[in-house]
């Protein structure tokens, strides 16, 4: 079999839109689940839409800042179900974009901040993830980036520091522990709309701007990351390490000037 099926996960920030679903789809593919939140409430809601549909899920508390959350979320995934298989490190300080601008700008301690729980967050999950793998034969970490880290902005400097740290970081975990093993990855999502990304467009203008960016007619959602990590997570990717993959629509891939284009040639028909 190529799929989760039987497979022990712990997904982090699981309470929110893409980790909730990315928790939900693991686990509806026969994976079992350790739901982990900085939210009880919102990590226990997940666990119990998981096991209302059949599947297995557990929950405990995580505070990405906190080694011991950390070590807490994988010795419970061991001890309820055995061994550790799948890590997704997905918890990340969106509540923290308000007071991240451009480099200027920024207060160093709230760059501190973001930089703590998007980047110290993820190198935490991988260090005291990789033993429970290695001891399982073998696993997969897959790590959430942005293509915040690859295209500059006016705003949000940290942020995109703290996701390029985190696609370095992926490459450094692949090459020191792939012999044991263990396949480290990252995504990098574009547009993808969650109640989230909404809050942080409260104007209801922004998706619609960056959506004239995006080659599909569509932008994305929760479905298409979670189904890539179910796939990163498989014996389906085993030849695939130390890569960051795109999830973005194409919106990186064209000239700066592809919006303005399109629309003149719309304006001409």
């Amino acid at each position: 079999m190529s799929g989760v099926s039987g497979l022990v996960a712990v997904v982090t920030g699981a309470g929110g839109g893409i980790g909730s679903r990315t928790a939900e789809l693991l686990a509806a593919r026969g994976a079992m689940v350790v739901v982990a939140d900085i939210v009880p409430a919102a990590g226990e809601a997940v666990v119990d839409r998981i096991r209302a549909a059949g599947g297995e899920a557990v929950f405990t508390e995580l505070d990405a800042r906190v080694p011991e959350s950390f070590v807490a979320a994988f010795d419970a995934a061991v001890a309820r179900y055995g061994r550790l298989d799948i890590v997704h490190n997905n918890a990340a300080g969106t509540h923290l974009y308000p007071g991240d601008g451009a480099a200027v700008e920024i207060d160093p301690d709230h760059w501190d901040r973001i930089l703590e729980l998007n980047l110290r967050g993820v190198m935490l999950g991988c260090k005291y993830a990789v033993p429970h793998l290695v001891a399982a034969g073998g696993g997969s970490i897959v790590n959430m980036s942005s293509t915040r880290a690859i295209a500059g902005a006016h705003d949000l400097a940290a942020y995109g520091a703290s996701k390029a740290g985190v696609e370095a970081l992926t490459k450094y975990v692949a090459t020191a522990y792939g012999k044991q093993g263990v396949r480290c990855n990252a995504i990098r999502p574009g547009l993808i709309q969650t109640a989230q990304s909404a809050a942080l467009h409260a104007d209801g203008d922004g998706p619609s701007k960056l959506l004239r960016h995006v080659l599909l007619p569509y932008a994305g959602g929760p479905d298409d990351i979670a189904e890539l990590v179910c796939f990163l997570g498989s014996s389906a990717s085993r030849y695939i390490t130390a890569q960051t993959i795109t999830v973005d629509g194409g919106m990186l891939s064209h000239q700066p000037f592809f919006a303005e284009a399109m629309d003149a040639t719309a304006a001409s028909l």
